[in-house]
């Protein structure tokens, strides 16, 4: 089977899967450790240029020419901030390597990247501590085409975890993933986005786009001591411009 058709094959299923997750987590991918989270709310999600495009402020593309479409021109129903390019960054695809660690200079955070397969009940993995990240194993390697899939904790055991002030980045800011074969994929974002975990944008987060893109997810907004969880999550959109 030409290595294109299994590419296609691998996201599709990746997907598929992700569809799985949001109907076993009543719209939430990243049901993180809920137990763990304590009370103190994560910053509040960055505001760009573009205004909140959730407020009816923007039209959106559709979701195969960018991370950030939408179904209607009358805007998401959750943030979404800032404008997406309309056309993929100028710099070559790299080949599929595994991830190994992930910098965000911006938020002073490093941490080392583990695998996130799926559970027994078809539900993705999730980091078994606060300091990791996790991609998930579903889809592209980062700096590959597509869009590679990491997630981890907002807090654990009642601190901050590694992606804590993951709603305040903005767009232009970089995040770098180291990766095995040696090299380093460096993504700028383009965008960031909060969602009720209900109206996950599913499309946004694993469709096919014709560049190598990143996206990181936690969980966000206000904290229901009820339920034990955050009631949204929060997206950050990358696009690859840089091999290292």
């Amino acid at each position: 089977m030409p290595q294109r058709t299994r590419d296609r094959d691998r996201r599709l299923r990746g997907v598929a899967i992700a569809a799985a997750v949001l109907t076993a987590t009543g719209g939430g991918l990243t049901a993180y450790g809920l137990s763990q989270q304590e009370t103190r709310m994560p910053p509040p999600t960055a505001v760009s240029h573009g205004g909140h495009a959730g407020h009816g402020g923007s039209s959106s593309p559709s979701p195969t020419s960018s991370p950030s479409a939408t179904s209607s021109g009358s805007g998401h129903a959750g943030h979404h901030m800032g404008a997406s390019p309309s056309s993929p960054p100028a710099v070559p695809r790299m080949s599929r390597s595994h991830p190994t660690s992930v910098s965000i200079p911006s938020l002073g955070v490093t941490s080392p990247v583990i695998d996130l397969g799926l559970q027994p009940d078809e539900t993705m993995e999730v980091p078994q501590d606060g300091t990791s990240t996790g991609w998930f194993i579903g889809s592209p390697t980062p700096g590959e085409l597509g869009p590679a899939v990491m997630a981890a904790h907002v807090t654990w055991d009642k601190a901050p975890a590694v992606f804590f002030e993951l709603g305040s980045m903005r767009t232009g800011q970089r995040i770098e993933v180291d990766r095995e074969d040696g090299s380093t994929a460096v993504f700028e974002v383009s965008d960031v986005g909060q969602y009720p975990k209900t109206e996950f944008p599913t499309e946004d987060v694993y469709g096919e786009v014709d560049h190598a893109a990143l996206r990181l997810i936690t969980c966000g907004g206000h904290f229901d001591g009820e339920t034990g969880h955050h009631v949204d999550n929060v997206v950050v959109y990358a696009e690859l411009v840089e091999e290292g």
